[in-house]
Order: structure tokens, then C-alpha cells, then sequence
């Protein structure tokens, strides 16, 4: 597998300015540059120049996603796998690698209408990670969460990841009243893309930002009840990679899982499983217009929650 991690994400909004101030405030990340300069809206979370990128959008929702690969070889060897199954692979120019601070770059219209870019040889920062509240980030060898995409055709994504991608499927969670979610992973994390089927559209479900330990979780949580953030599911763990984690609701729509203690996979000896049940909590707080609650998780006494 050529593909090492999920590198960064592009975040459109409505409102970027509040997308970024929820992420501050709430989250914890640190703006790559002072206010009211175009790094304010390039969001760390570790060592990485950025991890998220807000810009103005009509709609909420992942405009890209960045692909960490091992090195030149990899990214050349992934580019020819997907020339060989028909999807057209653009070279990124100059100025777009140096905007995302890469030495090289392709890119491609992936699954869920989202651009997919592959990339090696990200610079570094030169200042040290300091979250304004606080909070230290797992990201390291596992790259910096999770992305979770809503489709009705996921299926097809599901089989571009694992066949063309070579990603591998973690498992699979049927809900009776939620649909069918499929995790895919490519390191040690238990997923780090997942898509859930969806009649409705396409669109972005939720992103997962892992902290340090469960008292990280629960100070979060302290902040998104202070900012009177929505909270879309209560705390809980998950019963396939026993992530603890609430679920809340971004400024652009979409859900924000924050959690700790997720568990690592190793592919040697890991076995895919199918599940129907977290192991507690996950209640769904409230019935959004993109169907988040019932439609993400169920708890064995429960079937009303969010994933």
C-alpha cells in the first residue's frame, strides 16, 4: 500500500470566519497565521503546516481530501493504478504544490463528487504546535483522523478504495433504522475514510479529530456546551475500533466526532468484522436534516444514536 495516512482536509462553508473561530474555540486547533492574514484560515494540528483548510462555500461540506504517500515512487505507482482503471489523473501545477506545501502532487475526481489529491514530501513547520486550549492530537503514523462521506452509491466508492486504492475494509456496522456503513483504513488506524449509504445526497457525514486521553474528550465537551455548540450524540464508545467520543455539529453542517483511546490495527493479524450495536451510549441528541440521529450507530439497548 503506497498510501500512508490522511494528510489534510479542505473544509467549505457558508461562513469561514466562524468555521474557524468554532475550530479555536471548540476544537483546539492553532491557525497557521495571524488574524486577518490568508494563513488564519490554514488550521493545525501538529507538526504539519495545516490540516484543515476553510474556504467560502455555497454549501457545507469536504471540498478535498490530501492523501499522504511514502514517497516519489509510490505516488507514481498509485498514479499508474489509476490510469489502468480509466480515472483521469491530473499534475498538480507549481503554485497549487506550494500552497499545500508539497514537493509533488496529483489529483483526481474521486468518490462522492469530492476532489482527491495524492501527494509526498510535505514541508514541515518551523514553529512548534501550540494549541491555544490546550490539547495535544493523535495524528503521527496515523494521520490526522477520519473522514466519514455519505452516498447513495456507496458501494462504488467502497470498491474504488479497496480495489484501486488499496485500502482495506475494517469492517462494516448494519443499523436497522441507519443503513450500512464501511470503514476503510490504510495505517495503523482503524479508519481513516468511511462511507455510509444515503438516499438523500451526497455529502460530508462527519470528521473525527482524536485527543490525547478521555479528560480531553470530556473538556471538549465542557466547550461545546459553553459555546452552545449543537450536540448531535451523547457520549459513548464504539464497539469496532472502541473510539470514546461525542458527536457535535459544525458551523457548516456537518458533525464533528472528538474522541481518545481509539484502538490500532495491526493487518497482520486483523480480522474484519460485521456489527449492529456500539457498545454504550452514542444517543442521539437531535433529528438534523442530513439524518443524523438513528443513522450513524445503535447501542445494544438502544437503536436511536449516531456513529
Amino acid at each position: 500500500m503506497s498510501i500512508r495516512s490522511l494528510g489534510y482536509l479542505g473544509i467549505g462553508t457558508p461562513d469561514p470566519d466562524g468555521w474557524v473561530a468554532y475550530a479555536n474555540d471548540v476544537i483546539g486547533t492553532m491557525p497557521a497565521g495571524p488574524p486577518g492574514s490568508p494563513e488564519e484560515r490554514l488550521l493545525r494540528l501538529d507538526e504539519h503546516p495545516y490540516r484543515f483548510s476553510v474556504e467560502a462555500a455555497e454549501a457545507g461540506g469536504v471540498t478535498h481530501i490530501g492523501w499522504e504517500v511514502g514517497d516519489r515512487a509510490g505516488l507514481e505507482r498509485t498514479a499508474e493504478r489509476l490510469r489502468a482503471h480509466g480515472v483521469e489523473v491530473h499534475e498538480a501545477t507549481a503554485e497549487e504544490c506550494a500552497h499545500r506545501q508539497v514537493d509533488r502532487m496529483v489529483w483526481f475526481d474521486g468518490p462522492c463528487a469530492v476532489r482527491t489529491e495524492l501527494f509526498t514530501g510535505r514541508r514541515l513547520s518551523a514553529t512548534p504546535f501550540v494549541s491555544p486550549l490546550g490539547v495535544t492530537f493523535v495524528t503521527q503514523d496515523q494521520g490526522m483522523g477520519h473522514v466519514v462521506l455519505m452516498s447513495p452509491r456507496a458501494m462504488e466508492a467502497v470498491d474504488f478504495y479497496r480495489d484501486v486504492l488499496e485500502f482495506r475494509l475494517s469492517d462494516v456496522t448494519h443499523l436497522p433504522l441507519g443503513g450500512t456503513f464501511y470503514f476503510m483504513g490504510c495505517n495503523p488506524r482503524h479508519h481513516s475514510i468511511a462511507f455510509v449509504e444515503s438516499r438523500r445526497r451526497e455529502g460530508t457525514h462527519h470528521i473525527l479529530c482524536e485527543v490525547s486521553d478521555m479528560d480531553a474528550v470530556g473538556r471538549a465537551h465542557d466547550r461545546a456546551r459553553a459555546h452552545k455548540v449543537p450536540l448531535m450524540a451523547t457520549l459513548g464508545r464504539h464497539s469496532n475500533d472502541l473510539m470514546f467520543s461525542f458527536y457535535m455539529r459544525s458551523p457548516a453542517g456537518f458533525g464533528i466526532e472528538m474522541g481518545a483511546e481509539g484502538r490500532r490495527v495491526d493487518d497482520e493479524t486483523w480480522v474484519s468484522r460485521v456489527y449492529t450495536a456500539d457498545i454504550w451510549g452514542h444517543h442521539a441528541v437531535a433529528d438534523g436534516d442530513d439524518g443524523y440521529a438513528g443513522t450513524v450507530g445503535t447501542t445494544a439497548t438502544e437503536r436511536t444514536t449516531t456513529r
